[in-house]
């Protein structure tokens, strides 16, 4: 067989190498793939979707530094950094400790924003403070002859809050929100960034053991479950509410 005649074989032949090529090609994250040295950094370039989300996230963390100063910044990224690369080489650990990055660089840079004027945003700005373990938060029962008669009410616009906030966030937070619940033990259904019965139950469930350890969230208003789903994705919620096994 000449030369001429074995080339199509040999083109076949490489066809596929060069199609996996391509896809390597289009991974292109905030660092240099060629300078890759970890399983976790291997695993980001060879998975564009990873890639991409690496590029948000540290499109996000330079809003934050821009917001609170390289030192205080570099500070909240490294310990994020160091829990991205324990992941290894797990793809889903990555994307999920890349999504809590994201959700915490937007809670800091937020809360470093956030003016606190008006008495409803001071309120909310409090209890997202206190939510981070920033200050003792303080919650105030006041005994009530119609607390009976009124619970319904209550806990007909705390679901609606709830349900609201989550349709609020972007579908990446929802997915990560429900992840965190999952790694709670709170959540037994799917991570899909769909509202359910599933979902609805497992923030129930939060708010009650939330309650009990002296957080308290008015998720009936909208800031309040805004700040809710911040405290999800904050450092204060990873360390208490998550097993040690999980982390």
């Amino acid at each position: 067989m000449t030369t001429a005649h074995r080339l199509p074989l040999f083109l076949a032949a490489l066809a596929p190498a060069m199609v996996l090529s391509s896809s390597l090609a289009q991974a292109q994250p905030s660092f240099d793939c060629g300078e890759a040295r970890t399983a976790t950094e291997r695993a980001i370039c060879a998975d564009p979707g990873l890639a991409d989300l690496e590029l948000r996230m540290v499109g996000v963390y330079e809003e934050l530094a821009a917001r609170v100063g390289e030192s205080e910044a570099r500070r909240i990224a490294d310990i994020q950094l160091e829990r991205r690369q324990a992941c290894g080489g797990d793809t889903a650990c990555i994307e999920r400790q890349l999504l809590t990055s994201i959700g915490i660089f937007r809670a800091e840079s937020r809360a470093a924003t956030t003016p606190a004027t008006g008495n409803e945003e001071a309120q909310v700005l409090s209890d997202l403070r206190a939510a981070l373990g920033r200050e003792a938060a303080t919650m105030q029962q006041a005994p009530s002859a119609e607390a009976d008669e009124d619970e319904g009410s209550r806990a007909e616009e705390r679901a609606e809050g709830i349900a609201a906030g989550f349709a609020r966030l972007p579908d990446y937070r929802r997915r990560n929100v429900q992840g965190r619940l999952r790694d709670a033990g709170l959540l037994s259904g799917p991570v899909d960034g769909v509202w359910g019965a599933g979902s609805a139950a497992a923030v129930e469930a939060l708010l009650a053991e939330a309650r009990k350890r002296g957080r308290n969230f008015p998720v009936h208003r909208p800031v309040g479950a805004d700040a809710l789903y911040r405290f999800i994705d904050s450092d204060v919620f990873y360390y208490e509410f998550l097993p040690e096994a999980v982390r």
